[in-house]
């Protein structure tokens, strides 16, 4: 069994590395990135696979990514980064997340194989980079151009209108003054709670309230999409306009918050295209349908599937 090893990196944004292999952010943030490598690997080079988090483009970290996807990537011999990106509503979807991704994605290939070289030893073929991700961590995922991405339960068709329907579920009603408090969060933060606690979503915390609130309005997506410009930002233009790469979707069809409906879009689409696709529907299986699967259980053979397709094409 590998013995995992992590490293906190940094990438930033727009701007040259300083010596040290950390990227700045013009206001002075950092963007940060966890690195997991076999500790006792081979000295051969390693392919990487990128992971990007959920939470709506609102909350969230790199700490979401599980043990066990990490545990089976560093089996198959990958080296694993899971990285942070600045969060919504106080920079839009185009500026903040989908730049970050795009960015992490360059820094992976430009310059993450010097620092952990130096740092650890361990060497990367950056030629063979895979990208996943959960939910609208797909969306990021969709919009890179690996050799092979895996969508779990992911957001694309931004437009459609599940993204912008009041819920007939209003919950309990919510105090703007204290949702708005969000808006005080300047600079964008790049980390923050995750989208659900063990006994439900913390409404106490003005980001997690604010997007329970959007959402319930149907008025998240529209919020954080600048200028109404999808076509940046949603990666369905691009299913039929470039060579897409290899792409496995899982998607639950009891998903109340991203209806399956749009993965079985997606895949059509692809197929349509000339495009290697694959679709795995899990009956039954709600939202975040791996966030509490265990070793061994149906949930875990199929994402482990689908991180199979993901060594497959490297």
């Amino acid at each position: 069994m590998p013995r995992a090893e992590r490293r906190e990196l940094a990438f930033g944004w727009k701007l040259a590395p300083k010596a040290d292999g950390r990227f700045d952010l013009i206001d002075g943030q950092s963007i940060d990135a966890d690195v997991y490598y076999d500790g006792e690997g081979t000295s051969a080079s390693r392919p990487v696979a990128l992971y990007f988090h959920g939470g709506n483009f609102v909350s969230g970290s790199k700490e979401l990514l599980g043990k066990l996807h990490i545990q089976k990537l560093l089996e198959f011999g990958f080296v694993v980064v899971s990285a942070n990106y600045r969060l919504c509503p106080t920079i839009s979807l185009a500026d903040g997340p989908v730049s970050d991704a795009l960015d992490a994605y360059q820094w992976v290939r430009e310059r993450l194989p010097t620092v952990l070289k130096e740092q650890t030893g361990v060497s990367l073929d950056v030629k063979k980079i895979v990208v996943f991700g959960h939910s609208c961590g797909a969306t990021l995922a969709l919009l890179t151009p690996p050799l092979a991405i895996l969508d779990i339960f992911g957001m694309k068709y931004l437009q459609d209108p599940a993204f912008h329907t009041a819920s007939e579920n209003r919950g309990p009603p919510i105090d703007e003054a204290f949702v708005n408090q969000v808006f005080q969060q300047v600079p964008a933060p790049s980390t923050a709670a995750p989208p659900m606690t063990a006994t439900g979503p913390d409404l106490k915390n003005p980001r997690i309230a604010w997007m329970f609130s959007a959402l319930k309005k149907g008025a998240l997506i529209e919020s954080i999409v600048a200028d109404s410009n999808y076509e940046t930002v949603d990666p369905a233009f691009l299913f039929s306009k470039r060579k897409f790469p290899p792409t496995y979707f899982i998607h639950g069809t009891a998903d109340t918050l991203v209806p399956h409906k749009l993965s079985q879009e997606a895949h059509d689409e692809l197929v349509v295209a000339g495009r290697e696709s694959h679709l795995v529907l899990v009956e039954g299986a709600p939202h975040g349908l791996d966030a509490r699967m265990q070793e061994g259980d149906d949930t875990y053979r199929t994402i482990v599937k689908g991180l199979e397709f993901l060594k497959a094409h490297i």
